[in-house]
């Protein structure tokens, strides 16, 4: 889960990548990003031709569409990668995930309309099952992924996405206060949501207190 000033991205690949990658890599990336440019400026033909294409466009979503896999280079590159970048990398990135996967579990707990059935290991991520039937205007994994970004300004993959309808995916690797805080944000959408007989019964608990 990665955020800016305006949004907590529970999710979103791209949060974990700019945290998780290797020292090297980001080196090598910014590397193979200044050749480009270069390259782009001294032929502004190029440059024409790559950006005016529609075809290239529609080549390169083609293509992602077949596979997402990394480029070639991208997977010659990784050996060295791995070879450079420094055991304590690994050590500490594993120990974050693992106390992020401790986060997620407990603290779903306190949000009835998802679960969590088991603790994630060996994961940056979790899958937990939307129970629609505590929610009065929610009719699907979409509309509620949907409106909970709207509303909280907090992403999370539809089930449908992965052919697991009502199973959105949640992924957790992301700093401690942002994951707590995107969590605190569901739990607040689901408080805002929940059927009124469930609204009622808690207000009646909390007056008989």
């Amino acid at each position: 889960m990665g955020h800016n000033k305006n949004i907590v991205t529970v999710g979103s690949h791209i949060g974990w990548g700019k945290k998780f990658l290797t020292p090297y890599m980001n080196e090598l990336l910014l590397t193979m990003w200044t050749s480009f440019k270069t390259m782009m400026t001294h032929y502004p033909y190029g440059k024409q031709y790559l950006y005016g294409s529609e075809w290239v466009v529609e080549s390169i979503i083609n293509c992602l569409n077949i596979s997402s896999d990394p480029a070639t280079f991208i997977q010659g590159a990784f050996p060295e990668i791995l070879e450079k970048t420094k055991e304590d990398f690994f050590s500490n990135t594993i120990i974050i995930l693992g106390e992020c996967a401790d986060i997620i579990h407990e603290r779903i707990k306190d949000i009835p309309c998802i679960t969590c059935p088991q603790k994630p290991e060996g994961s940056m991520f979790v899958m937990v099952k939307l129970n629609l039937s505590l929610l009065e205007d929610i009719d699907d994994d979409v509309e509620f992924c949907m409106k909970l970004s709207k509303e909280e300004s907090v992403i999370v993959l539809t089930g449908v996405a992965v052919g697991m309808k009502n199973w959105p995916r949640v992924t957790f690797a992301i700093d401690r206060p942002s994951l707590e805080d995107g969590l605190g944000r569901i739990k607040a959408f689901y408080q805002r949501h929940m059927l009124r007989r469930n609204k009622d019964f808690i207000s009646d608990q909390f007056n008989a207190c």
